[in-house]
């Protein structure tokens, strides 16, 4: 994989959100992993995680990415990621897949950990997860503030109040039975 890669230097607190069509491996350094913005951290990439396939096969997914210090990256196409784990060999594939196993058990670990958010992060959240659904099935049948309080503890007015401030900052703009996030761009 390293043969048909490009190196990538990062320097340390720069953002990152991977090119479409590109996949990226931490070669050195550190790097966290959020969703959305550096405000929805989710923990610290591990070790030989593919960052942006999750993006490349969920689109909709918004994942951002942020040097603890100075990192090196490779790149490499996914045309060609996809030609050495999926067409190469079964060992490859067996690789890969263990590879995917644990980025798995680290989500549901992140999602153990989120019993520690604030209300303000859960309501962001489950704005992006709104988002994800809408692209998956296409046909939403509740509004943003139905789905957030069927799927939390929180009160309808609070719900209201979070929402009514991201549109104001920005962030969130809703119209009825429709969505849209506004994410910063990094480079």
């Amino acid at each position: 994989m390293i043969a048909c890669s490009e190196t990538l230097s990062l320097s340390k607190d720069q953002g990152f959100i991977p090119q479409p069509g590109y996949l990226y491996f931490l070669l050195q350094g550190q790097m966290t992993l959020a969703f959305g913005d550096e405000q929805n951290l989710v923990g610290i990439v591990i070790a030989h995680m593919p960052l942006g396939l999750l993006e490349h096969y969920c689109p909709s997914v918004a994942l951002y990415y942020q040097c603890l210090g100075e990192c090196q990256l490779a790149k490499i196409t996914a045309s060609d990621f996809e030609r050495i784990f999926f067409h190469s060999s079964p060992g490859y594939m067996q690789e890969l897949t263990t590879i995917l196993a644990y980025m798995g058990i680290f989500a549901l670990d992140a999602h153990y950990e989120r019993g520690s958010q604030t209300s303000f992060q859960t309501i962001k959240s489950m704005l992006s997860r709104y988002l994800y659904r809408g692209e998956i099935d296409g046909g939403q049948h509740e509004s943003l503030s139905a789905f957030i309080i069927k799927r939390t503890n929180l009160s309808r007015s609070y719900v209201y109040q979070v929402l009514a401030a991201l549109r104001e900052g920005g962030i969130y703009h809703g119209e009825k039975r429709q969505a849209d996030l506004h994410r910063p761009s990094y480079s």
